[in-house]
């Protein structure tokens, strides 16, 4: 196996580590609450915010109908059981039932209309409950297919490493110290194929000239353009590491 060869099968080798470690911290990201739960459980809260604001509501007014149907009654026990002798005092007693008669029937129409309300908004917790349980029990089974995929990308991983250490103390220590410093220079990928006269890196079309040298001589050929190792074979096995891992060794 060439220097190059091997190189190359290390650049594959690390192009797929790179994929699966993206892929994961993507998913750890993809985790999290979605905009559709995140929607369902805002309209959850509002909606039970909004029953704790009509029940307050609810509550006062049946406090003020209480004080005035209490107010109403001993009124009405003063006019009725002979203990006011003063006509004034009497007459003004008698205005005052009047008015509280009426107030109590706005209290006791504003209570029903509270009531009304408080068990529409309940009925709307109910509902935005049965949506927020059904995006959650969705999420939750998304979740459950991220964490498969994200385990099988972990064994995967684990395999890869196992490659790049075994074929990583293959490669001379020069060979490997110039392809690291390389790939942390272009975004990962130090060394690329040729497929149909272009570099797989930059796309651009490789000189034939340079072509004819990256074949026949054993030393690294950079990209005119981008600098990267080109990888002289007529036939790549594989363009990118696969699911099989088993096809790194040439």
């Amino acid at each position: 196996m060439s220097r190059i060869s091997q190189l190359f099968d290390l650049q594959q080798i690390d192009s797929g580590l790179d994929r699966r470690v993206a892929r994961m911290r993507q998913i750890d990201e993809q985790m999290a609450d979605g905009p559709a739960l995140v929607a369902a459980k805002e309209a959850h809260q509002e909606a039970t915010a909004l029953v704790s604001e009509r029940q307050a509501t609810l509550k006062q007014l049946t406090h003020d109908a209480d004080e005035v149907s209490t107010r109403l009654k001993t009124q009405e026990k003063r006019l009725y059981d002979g203990t006011i002798k003063n006509p004034k005092e009497l007459t003004q007693v008698q205005e005052e039932v009047f008015h509280l008669k009426t107030r109590r029937k706005e209290t006791d129409e504003s209570v029903f209309e509270a009531m009304m309300s408080v068990e529409e908004a309940e009925q709307l917790v109910a509902t935005r409950a049965d949506e927020l349980d059904l995006v959650s029990k969705e999420t939750e089974q998304f979740r459950v297919g991220l964490l498969e995929e994200k385990d099988k990308l972990n064994e995967q991983a684990k395999v890869l490493q196992v490659k790049r250490q075994r074929l990583g103390s293959e490669i001379p220590s020069a060979d490997l110290q110039a392809y690291e410093r390389l790939r942390r220079a272009k975004g990962g990928v130090a060394v690329v194929a040729i497929p149909n006269g272009l570099c797989a890196g930059c796309h651009v079309g490789v000189p034939a000239s340079l072509l004819r040298v990256a074949r026949t001589s054993n030393e690294f050929t950079p990209c005119p353009n981008c600098g990267r190792i080109l990888y002289p074979a007529d036939e790549v096995k594989f363009k990118e590491f696969d699911h099989d891992l088993d096809n790194v060794a040439r």
